[in-house]
Parts: structure tokens; C-alpha cells; sequence
């Protein structure tokens, strides 16, 4: 289970905290006509002086710390490489990779395929690809940030050739306007945990990386899937995967779908699509339906898309109530209490849809003023769980 608490902010950071709408997300800056001023007034006095490098020097202090990946203590990386579906040898060279969430940001692929991008922590991203001619868009699925780098999150992108193969095979609706899909395309492969945390050749070398014999279900419910042979072709007759491990829905509708693989001698990680009409998500390996071995527990990044990013205490009517703010990219199952002096003293457990929900837990009478704890689990479809602690200060009644 994750433990996240919520970062903690002093007065100097968050009056400087804005928006930056370049990259499209928070980052922290000085407030620079403030600093001027300052400046102007004090330089004269040798005591000013002190005074202004004590300042600098808290505003050092409070600015995020880099990371070892090269973002900031609020940012976290992801990386990866893009490669030719079925043709692992081809990279993708200036493939530009893009986030749904944040428009705004992006990163461009080097000759070798790879890409790093800077992505706020504590968030939902969903990246995807906008690749050179002859290939065709694909988008991962959405993770979590929760204070790691995202790693190997590879584009396994078609080639023309293989997106028409493919659509053709499966007879796959397309936009005559687009060439798009009428809906939305599900891809993923139930795949080997020894092509997780290793490098893109060993990661090559170990094709195919399939675990034959799972099956998927989805939250809430498809039609569902084709799983591919083992000659990497969509095979309808087929009940389970093969060594190459691939699933494919083909027509999905637009929403959110938590996909859960399982089967008799092998765990999976479960992972979050966020479907539009038109786009192909390919949760492909190492991400996706992973294997985990023994006691492993599946990675932060690929479980409960949804956060907990405010509460706020009112009273009306001798009631108090305190209000929990959920920003949540599935369906989420949200259970709060309240304690105060280890005593519990409120109770709400709801399930939310996707989108940003307001949760009110009542304060029992008994309960007198002061600091409280309230602490949030969530739960995704999978029943994974995180769970963070907030304080709250209870008004008398």
C-alpha cells in the first residue's frame, strides 16, 4: 500500500507558486517585482544587505530540489523509447511525444527512439505519439504519478502497412474522414517479468516476452477481447493468450476502463485506458499487463488514477462538515474518516465516477475543536489502494 502524505509548503512557497502556461503546469518562481522593490528600498543599508541574502537564501531552500532524472522535487520523468510495431530494430527518430492532460508539454525522440519528458508528480498522464509519416498515432495508457520515474514506457507504433493489416483482419470501423478508428482500440500484452527493469536491447532479445495462458476483464464491462496467436495475428478462435502474450479490443466505446488480466499460475498488474473516439491505446510492454513474481506488488504509477487535492472545514446550522476535494481519472472507490485524539468522529464512503468529486464527511457532535486527522483511502476496480493523511482544524460547534 502507498502512504502518500501531502507535500508540505511554507509561506515563501506558496506565494510564489503560479502557473506557468508555457510548459502547462505548476513550477515555482520568484515574484520578481517584489524582489526589485526590495532591493531598491534596502541596498543602501549595510543590515539591508543581510537581510537581502538571508531572503535569497530561504528562497533557495524553499525552491524544489532537482531531481537525479533532471525534473524538480515537484516533476517526475518519463521515458522511453519509440520503435516500428513488430519491426523492433526500426526506431522512430523525431517522433514528438505529447501528454492528453497537459497540453503544452512535449519532448522529441532521438535517432535511437528515446525520449525523456518532465511531467508534474501526483497526476494523471496519459502520453502519446505523434510520429513521423508513415506511422501512425498511438497513446499509453494513464498513469499516476506518485513520486517515481516512469521507465521504458515504450510506443510499439504501426507502421501503415501493419494499421491497415490490422483494421483489415479485425474489420475494425474507420473514420473515412480520419482514418481513424470509429471508436476507440484497446492493445496490450500479458508480458514475462524478465522484460521489466532491463535495458531496451535485453528487452529486445527476449521477444517474445508473452505469458500464454491469461485472460482479461474489464471495468466496467466490454465485449471482450481477441488475443493474438503465436504469429502475432488477431485470432478470434482463441480463449487465451499465446508466447506472444498480445490482447486487442476493437471496438471500444469512449470512457475509462480498468483492465485486469489474470490467470492460473500468474499474477498481473491491472492498468488504466483512457478511451476517445479515434485513438489506439497500447498498453505495451514492460507497462501494461505486467507480470509480478512471488509477493510483488504491482507499481505505483499503474494503479488508483486519482489523488486527493484539498479539504476545507465548514459550519452551518450547528453542523460541521468536513469537504475532501478527489481529483479521480476512473471510477474510485472513497472511504474518509475522521479522528480526532484517535477517536474516530466522522465517516464517509462513497464511489465517485471520474472527473473532480467533492466528498462531505459530518462531524459528530461530541466531537470538540481543534486538530483532526482525516485520512482518505482510495480504491480503483482492482481493489488496489492508496491512502494519505490530512489535517484539519475542527471550529467549535
Amino acid at each position: 500500500m502507498l502512504n502518500r502524505k501531502p507535500h508540505k509548503r511554507d509561506n515563501w512557497t506558496d506565494r510564489v507558486r503560479i502557473a506557468d502556461p508555457d510548459r502547462g503546469f505548476p513550477v515555482f518562481v520568484a515574484d520578481a517585482l517584489e524582489r526589485k522593490a526590495q532591493v531598491k528600498r534596502l541596498a543602501t543599508a549595510p543590515r539591508a544587505i543581510a537581510l537581502i541574502a538571508t531572503v535569497l537564501a530561504a528562497a533557495a531552500l524553499a525552491a524544489p530540489a532537482s531531481a537525479a532524472a533532471g525534473g524538480t522535487a515537484d516533476t517526475v520523468t518519463i521515458s522511453g523509447r519509440a520503435y516500428s510495431f513488430n519491426h523492433m530494430s526500426t526506431f522512430l527518430e523525431g517522433a514528438v511525444i505529447k501528454v492528453r492532460e497537459i497540453p503544452g508539454i512535449s519532448a522529441t525522440t532521438d535517432a535511437n527512439g528515446d525520449y525523456t519528458l518532465d511531467v508534474p508528480d501526483d497526476t494523471n498522464v496519459t502520453p502519446y505519439i505523434d510520429p513521423p509519416d508513415g506511422w501512425n498515432e498511438i497513446d499509453l495508457q494513464t498513469f499516476h504519478t506518485r513520486g517515481e520515474d516512469i521507465e521504458n514506457a515504450n510506443f510499439q507504433t504501426p507502421a501503415d502497412l501493419e494499421y491497415n493489416a490490422l483494421a483489415a483482419i479485425l474489420s475494425v470501423p474507420i473514420d473515412e474522414q480520419t482514418g481513424r478508428p470509429s471508436q476507440c482500440v484497446i492493445v496490450t500484452t500479458a508480458s514475462a517479468r524478465n522484460v521489466r527493469g532491463v535495458d531496451y536491447e535485453t528487452f529486445r532479445d527476449r521477444t517474445p516476452h508473452g505469458v500464454p495462458g491469461a485472460t482479461s476483464t474489464e471495468s466496467p464491462a466490454l465485449d471482450g477481447p481477441i488475443y493474438f496467436n503465436e504469429n502475432v495475428i488477431p485470432d478470434p478462435s482463441k480463449t487465451e493468450t499465446s508466447e506472444d502474450g498480445g490482447i486487442i479490443w476493437k471496438v471500444v466505446p469512449a470512457g475509462t476502463y480498468r483492465i485486469e488480466t489474470t490467470s492460473p499460475d500468474t499474477r498481473f498488474a491491472s492498468f488504466l485506458v483512457t478511451c476517445k473516439d479515434g485513438r489506439i491505446v497500447n498498453a505495451n510492454p514492460p507497462w501494461g499487463a505486467y507480470e509480478l513474481a512471488g509477493d510483488e506488488q504491482p507499481l505505483g504509477a499503474s494503479i488508483v488514477a486519482a489523488s486527493v487535492t484539498g479539504t476545507d472545514v465548514r459550519r452551518a446550522g450547528g453542523q460541521r462538515k468536513v469537504t475532501v476535494t478527489v481529483d479521480a481519472g476512473e471510477a474510485t472507490r472513497v472511504n474518509a474518516v475522521l479522528r480526532k485524539n484517535g477517536k474516530r468522529v466522522g465517516h464517509e464512503r462513497v464511489d465517485i465516477g471520474a472527473g473532480t468529486k467533492k466528498v462531505k464527511v459530518a462531524v459528530r457532535r461530541k466531537a470538540g475543536k481543534g486538530t483532526a486527522t482525516l485520512s482518505v483511502r482510495l480504491r480503483d476496480a482492482a481493489k488496489e489502494r492508496v491512502e494519505s493523511d490530512r489535517r484539519v482544524i475542527l471550529p467549535r460547534r
